[in-house]
């Protein structure tokens, strides 16, 4: 019987959580390297209300920050596997130095400068931290308290780094980051064991075989295909709303719930995977985010708005864990689960370019962000059909 058992789902290695305590740490470092992504609407506005900065130096501030954060996320592929507790407090003390340096007031050039610099390390630090929760003993679980943290973190920006930017000038606000670095590199220092602890999951990965990495390519197209459709949407949501006629008090709502909505829904991907399995969530979610995209077509009123938003952010957040989650299983080589997080500033780069080219006014959005979601669930099928198989055979065990 047990024989039977390991042959048909071989058992994944995992960290002990309960001995190292890292996952609360690793949770911390993910967050630390995107809470620039995260700010970014709260810095973007700052620059053009206070810097007075153009359109194509907001553009180039927000392209550099998505490119490096990317280019961070794909060098961990060639570092030492294992070593999360190195990686991260590397990470972070570069980003500290980056955040200290900003708070100087340094030049234009000199301020994407050091940016791009702690682009690079936060991409190191979202990968490491993503690969080391990827062996946790419930992933999605895992995955889904590391975007709750990172909602926290959007709320305490929007909230913080305002009143300190009116305090003390623009750069000031980026004691915020320079706050949460410190915080993480304490954990992760306190909690991530050294090399031998950390490593030990990895030195037992097996490597890929033929099976291995096509399904985990075709799980890293579905996550690509998750952030261009998320991006089409989330980066002209604002937009949307003003093409119906509501005030900027009324988006601004619809966007602080969606917080709300997010926050709640990170949660349920562990309690998902626990009573149902990846298959029928995952794909229930891809309908769900498809429907949004045709609520929002249809809607001509707040009420509609809402309901569209509710639907779109309840998709994001419990989606994403599970991709998270799937890829997890069938990657036993680790280079995978390190580049996934590259995938997020690619695809929110290129769903917003891809509404443009694709037709004019508002039907663009609506037709790339259908067909990536509609792509999400195609591309996800290679491993959700074995991995259905393999829960059913192991339920008849």
């Amino acid at each position: 019987m047990s024989e039977t058992v390991t042959a048909i789902s071989p058992p994944r290695p995992v960290h002990d959580d309960r001995a190292d305590g890292g996952v609360v740490a690793q949770i911390a470092l993910g967050t630390a390297g995107v809470v620039t992504f995260l700010a970014m609407p709260v810095v973007v506005s700052a620059m053009v209300n206070d810097l007075a900065a153009s359109e194509r130096e907001v553009g180039l501030f927000s392209t550099v920050q998505l490119a490096t954060i990317s280019a961070g996320c794909l060098l961990s592929t060639f570092l030492p596997q294992g070593r999360f507790r190195r990686h991260g407090l590397a990470a972070l003390a570069v980003m500290i130095g980056c955040d200290l340096a900003t708070l100087l007031g340094p030049g234009w050039v000199a301020f994407n400068a050091l940016r791009a610099i702690a682009g690079i390390a936060g991409g190191v630090a979202v990968s490491q931290a993503t690969a080391a929760l990827s062996r946790s003993a419930r992933p999605e679980r895992s995955f889904g308290l590391f975007l709750a943290l990172q909602t926290v973190v959007s709320i305490a920006c929007i909230y913080a780094m305002p009143a300190l930017m009116r305090a003390g000038g623009f750069h000031l606000g980026y004691l915020v980051f320079l706050a949460f670095d410190f915080a993480a590199i304490g954990l992760v220092y306190a909690f991530v064991p050294k090399r031998a602890g950390a490593a030990a999951p990895h030195a037992r990965l097996t490597g890929n075989d033929a099976a291995g990495w096509w399904q985990s390519a075709a799980m890293l197209l579905s996550i690509l295909f998750f952030f261009v459709g998320i991006g089409a949407i989330w980066t002209f949501l604002a937009l949307l709303g003003e093409q119906i006629a509501l005030t900027e008090g009324e988006v601004a709502g619809v966007l602080s719930l969606s917080k709300l909505v997010a926050f709640v829904a990170s949660f349920l991907p562990g309690i998902l995977v626990a009573r149902l399995g990846r298959t029928i969530p995952i794909l229930a979610c891809v309908v769900l985010l498809t429907g949004a995209v045709i609520v929002y077509s249809a809607a001509n009123a707040l009420t509609g708005f809402v309901i569209a938003t509710v639907m779109f952010s309840t998709g994001w957040y419990v989606l994403y864990p599970l991709q998270l989650g799937a890829l997890a299983d069938v990657d036993r080589d680790g280079r995978p689960m390190l580049s996934a997080g590259a995938l997020t500033g690619a695809g929110l780069g290129i769903g917003p370019g891809l509404t443009v080219m694709v037709a004019d006014g508002l039907s663009g959005i609506y037709i790339i962000s259908a067909a990536a979601f509609l792509l999400v669930g195609l591309f996800a099928m290679p491993v959700l059909v074995p991995s259905a198989r393999r829960r059913k055979a192991e339920m008849a065990l």
